[in-house]
């Protein structure tokens, strides 16, 4: 799994190596580094690090690793996505729709209305953090229930 870990490391000689150090005892295979050292806030200066990760386990000793040598890790975020498309069919909310898919991190990439006045089709199309596709997929379920829609989803493969 591809995560982006965003780090505050200390301004001081060898921090990086030893968080680097941390990442490759815990299976760690860094794709990029972004060390922006001319922005220097609080004390820390702010480095993000694309790593691949064999399984989400090996991320998280990692991420206490790191965070055991005093490096705060300030986001961990996959950078993995699905994308697909959704219909939902009946009468609903669309600011609201749009509103909770965003909330959970899903990134709306297309929206628009077909079918009839009497039968109302919004056709979705999003992409998704995989870690948080299954929570999202039950948010969706029950807004459509609660509007009396129906969710219309990809066959999963």
């Amino acid at each position: 799994m591809r995560v982006r870990l965003t780090l505050g490391l200390v301004d001081r000689p060898g921090t990086l190596l030893n968080v680097l150090e941390q990442i490759a005892m815990h299976g760690g295979n860094i794709i990029s580094i972004i060390h922006n050292r001319d922005r220097i806030t609080a004390g820390y200066v702010p480095v993000s690090i694309n790593v691949e990760f064999p399984s989400l386990g090996h991320l998280e000793k990692a991420k206490i690793g790191i965070e055991s040598i005093g490096v705060p890790v300030m986001e961990a975020e996959t950078l993995e996505k699905k994308v697909e498309t959704l219909l939902m069919v009946g009468h609903l909310d669309i600011n609201l729709t749009t509103a909770t898919l965003q909330g959970m991190g899903a990134k709306v990439v297309g929206l628009s209305l077909i079918g009839s006045p009497a039968t109302p089709c919004l056709k979705l199309v999003i992409e998704t953090p995989l870690e948080k596709r299954q929570q999202l997929i039950k948010s969706l379920e029950k807004l459509a229930e609660s509007y009396g829609c129906l969710l219309i989803r990809e066959e999963e493969s």
